[in-house]
Order: C-alpha cells, then sequence, then structure tokens
C-alpha cells in the first residue's frame, strides 16, 4: 500500500507542476499580449496587481505542493517499516 501512496504523490506532484509551469506561460504571455495590444497606462496600473497575485499563486503551487509531496512520501516511508513490523507481530 504504501508504494501506492508514494507513487501517487508524485504523480500528483508532476501534474501539479506541469500546470503551474503552463499557467506560468499562459498568464504572462496574456499580460504581454494585452499591453502590447491596448498600449495603454491604465491597463498595466489596472491589471497588476492582479497579474502579480495571479503568478505568486501560480508559482507557489508549482513549489508548495512538490514539497508538500515529498514530506508526504517520506512519512509514508518512515512509518511504513515501524506500521509493517507491528502488523506482524498482530497476526
Amino acid at each position: 500500500m504504501d508504494a501506492t501512496i508514494i507513487s501517487w504523490l508524485s504523480a500528483m506532484s508532476a501534474v501539479v507542476v506541469r500546470l503551474a509551469v503552463w499557467g506560468f506561460v499562459l498568464l504572462n504571455v496574456a499580460a504581454v499580449a494585452g499591453v502590447l495590444v491596448t498600449r495603454s497606462r491604465s491597463f498595466v496600473d489596472r491589471w497588476t496587481s492582479p497579474w502579480l497575485a495571479a503568478n505568486v499563486t501560480v508559482i507557489g503551487a508549482g513549489i508548495g505542493v512538490p514539497i508538500v509531496a515529498g514530506l508526504g512520501k517520506l512519512m509514508v516511508t518512515a512509518l511504513a517499516a515501524p506500521l509493517g513490523a507491528l502488523a506482524a507481530l498482530i497476526r
């Protein structure tokens, strides 16, 4: 069971990183396109804060989820042996 959980955490982490990279690229391409199309200072003033918040969120997810998944894999690995030995003693 521990191998299943570890593989699921690895797969989930990879999917989140892939989505974060694509989200970051698409978000910034859209921002550059918006600036080039409008060439308006008011557009930049109005959209800088939401753009920055979205970038921080995407980068945070792309970095944070793999860290948490790695810690989860470490915990599963650390607890698998003692719990397996305990289950063997109970049988």
